[in-house]
């Protein structure tokens, strides 16, 4: 179980790090994509939200180390 243990605790400290919200942002960006593309919505428009979601999420994430 050991072993089970530190493979898990590598691998979240290898995605998510020290800023959950780096590895959490874009997943959510690219779920709203998926819906935007289920609903129909042309493909350009949903380039744009998820390009504008993950800069959000950097921006955010920026702002909040700079504080």
């Amino acid at each position: 179980m050991n072993y089970l243990g530190r493979f898990g605790r590598f691998w979240y400290d290898f995605l998510v790090g020290d800023r959950w919200e780096l590895f959490v942002g874009p997943i959510v960006a690219l779920a709203a994509t998926w819906l935007l593309v289920g609903a129909g919505i042309p493909g350009g428009i949903d380039g744009l939200v998820l390009f504008l979601g993950v800069v959000a999420v950097g921006a955010v994430s920026i702002a909040d180390a700079i504080r």
